[in-house]
């Protein structure tokens, strides 16, 4: 009888290690699929990951299109190295901000949210001209295809600006 009941214990003991770690993973992946950049922590709450309001929808917009540029990291050269950076520093300045207009009423942060929503989507855009640029054969095609994610770059840093000083 008292087998039966280690036995029991036993059992319930390695039940409950056995949720517990994959409790553990599963928050661990979600974690993870929320970040922008992987391994950079985000500020963005988990429940972000199926949100429909607006700042949710952005943060996952500008992790998708740091996703995209991780596709052609393969294709990274010197010339092209500096500004995949900037572009993910960029998407991270963006996600930040996006967390903190999400703390405000929304009657504030309707300007707001309007002007990170063409931030991300000039962020976006950068991201498509970089890698339409990275994949060029000529290297006038590629310089050219640079200059224009970095345009569209240099328009998410002037919303940004004109955030700071309103």
């Amino acid at each position: 009888m008292v087998w039966v009941l280690v036995l029991l214990i036993v059992l319930v003991v390695a039940i409950g290690g056995g949720i517990a770690l994959l409790s553990k993973r599963q928050k661990q992946a979600v974690g993870a699929a929320n970040q922008v950049v992987p391994g950079t922590p985000t500020r963005a709450p988990a429940s972000w990951a199926g949100s429909h309001d607006p700042a949710p929808r952005l943060h996952r917009r500008l992790r998708d299109a740091m996703t995209a540029l991780r596709t052609a990291d393969a294709l990274d050269d010197g010339t092209t190295l500096v500004l995949r950076a900037e572009l993910e520093q960029a998407a991270l300045s963006w996600d930040d901000r996006l967390v903190a207009m999400a703390a405000l009423p929304p009657a504030a942060a309707a300007d707001q949210l309007k002007l990170a929503t063409d931030a991300v989507a000039s962020i976006e855009s950068g991201v498509a001209q970089y890698i339409s640029a990275a994949t060029q054969r000529t290297a006038a095609d590629t310089t050219a295809g640079l200059a224009a994610a970095r345009a569209q770059l240099d328009i998410a840093t002037e919303i940004r600006k004109s955030l700071e000083t309103s």
